[in-house]
Formats: C-alpha cells, structure tokens, sequence
C-alpha cells in the first residue's frame, strides 16, 4: 500500500488481486469508520473537498470504483455487481476495515446495498444518496443515454466534449477539480472498442452502468439488516421509489430534501436534475449522516 499527502487528505493505493485501487482518507484513524462509495464514471475526487465536514467525527475513506479515476482497469470487463463489491472487499480488507458505516451515491448506492447483505457484521449503518431500480428497459435506455465513448477525431474536438462533460465550460471555481475529472474521462475513454458492445456502446465508462442494470436491487434490498437511511432530493425523478425503499428495508428510515432552489451559477437548472447533492449543500449532508449514525 503506498500513500500520498494531498491537502488533509492521504491519497493512496491497495494492492488486490484484479490490481490497484485508488483510495482517500482523512480523519483520526481511531474515530469509527465511514466509507463513501461514489458514483460512475465519477472517481473519489467526488469527495476531496467534502471530507473535511465529517473527518472531526470519523475516520472516512473513499475508494475509486475499479476501473474508474485512477483505480486499475480489472483483468477482465466487469459485468455484475457482485465483481464490483468483491473488489471493494478485498479494498477495506487491505486497509484493516472490520467495522464501518457505509455510504453509496446513485452506483455506488447499488454496490452498498450488496455489500451489506454480503458482509452483514461489518457495516454498522448503511446510507443510500438517489438510491433507484435501473433493472429494467426504461433503467438501460436512460444509461445508454448518458453514459457514451468519445471516438478520436483528427481535430481533437473530442477531447473538448470532454472537457465539457467534466464541468469545464461553467463558471467553476475550481478548475483543479475539473481538470482532474477531465483526466479521468480521458483514461476511461481509451480502447473503448474493447467494450463497446459489450457495454452497449458506453465504452468503459459504462461497466459500472452496465452492471447495475444487470442487477435486482430490491431482491437484494429485501435482505438489508442494518439500519439504513434513505436520501432523496425533492425534485428527483428518482424520489418515485423512495417509498418502495422504506416499505422493502426492515428498519429504516428516509429523508426528502428541498432541492427545489439548487442552481448552478449560470442560474440554470442543477445539472443533476433535482437530485440532492452533498456539494450543494455539504453542511446539511454532514449533519445528516453524523445525526443518523450517532444519534
């Protein structure tokens, strides 16, 4: 395992069987564990500025998803949820994690919801950001959709989609961040023939999409034995399954946040639709999950 020092956080590497996995820490390593899954084709970049509301209460790591951000491609294209959770077993189990709370966005959501009825004496709290059921036709047409390859073009205007996928053409304040979602688009657009119908023509960027389609997660939901909370943004489409959540998880809760004034700061609608989102409103999040899980 190798680490390096980024601002308070310590960026590192876990050595697993299907290669290095990327991963973020911050916080007292004697605090209790909190581990935040993101979500695709994003990396643990997603929450580099967000560790600092929650590391005074709890030791967080967050791991890059195989095959995303710098994390290693697997040896072989991943096609089930159950390969993306066992990678990230063998990820906590090289950072000496027997006991954690567990937080997963949208993807990420889906690897958590597995994880847990997988590794039930382990997570102490689950916590589910836009949590949805993408097993379906309406679930695939939406991921084809939006997740797609970027073909060379002589003139590199594709890189420039990119850029612009990556939040480059608003008006960001950090363009560290951009530049390094931009990176991370420019390696998972690489050998997209590899996958390409494979993954529907999503290139790699879609495995994780491709995976979660492929998945029940209200089967597997139904055998959930933690308590769990369930996070959703008042104006998200996705909000349409909160109550199934709640009725299909013993023990659990939820929340609808008022999303009805995200902006961006073109003064356009969110670009996520509606859906809550921790870096609009970081504090409110912090609160959130340390009052769920030590109440």
């Amino acid at each position: 395992m190798a680490t390096t020092s980024y601002q308070n956080t310590t960026r590192g590497f876990v050595k697993t069987p299907h290669g290095n996995i990327e991963y973020r820490e911050s916080g007292n390593r004697k605090l209790p564990k909190l581990v935040l899954l993101h979500s695709s084709p994003r990396s643990s970049m997603d929450y580099q500025n967000l560790l600092a509301y929650v590391d005074n209460k709890f030791h967080v790591i967050a791991p890059t998803t195989t095959g995303y951000g710098d994390s290693d491609r697997p040896p072989y294209p991943y096609e089930t949820v159950d390969e993306f959770t066992q990678s990230l077993e063998w990820v906590l189990e090289g950072l000496n994690i027997e006991q954690c709370s567990l937080y997963g966005a949208r993807t990420g959501a889906q690897i958590a919801i597995n994880f847990q009825t997988r590794n039930n004496d382990m997570v102490k709290k689950l916590i589910l950001e836009e949590p949805f059921d993408y097993s379906n036709d309406e679930g695939r047409a939406l991921h084809k959709k939006i997740h797609t390859y970027y073909p060379e073009k002589a003139d590199g205007s594709h890189l420039l989609d990119m850029w612009k996928r990556a939040g480059g053409e608003k008006l960001s304040e950090n363009f560290k961040e951009v530049t390094e979602n931009f990176m991370h688009y420019l390696n998972i657009n690489s050998d997209w023939k590899d996958v390409k119908e494979l993954y529907w023509e999503m290139g790699w960027e879609g495995a994780g999409p491709y995976a979660i389609c492929n998945f029940n997660v209200f089967k597997s939901a139904q055998k959930i034995t933690c308590d769990t909370l369930i996070i959703h943004g008042s104006e998200s489409r996705l909000k349409t399954l909160h109550q199934k959540y709640l009725n299909t998880i013993k023990n659990s809760s939820g929340i609808i946040v008022d999303t009805s004034q995200y902006k961006d700061k073109l003064g356009n609608p969110s670009n996520i639709s509606g859906q809550f989102s921790p870096h609009i409103e970081p504090e409110k999040w912090a609160t959130m999950i340390t009052k769920f899980i030590n109440p």
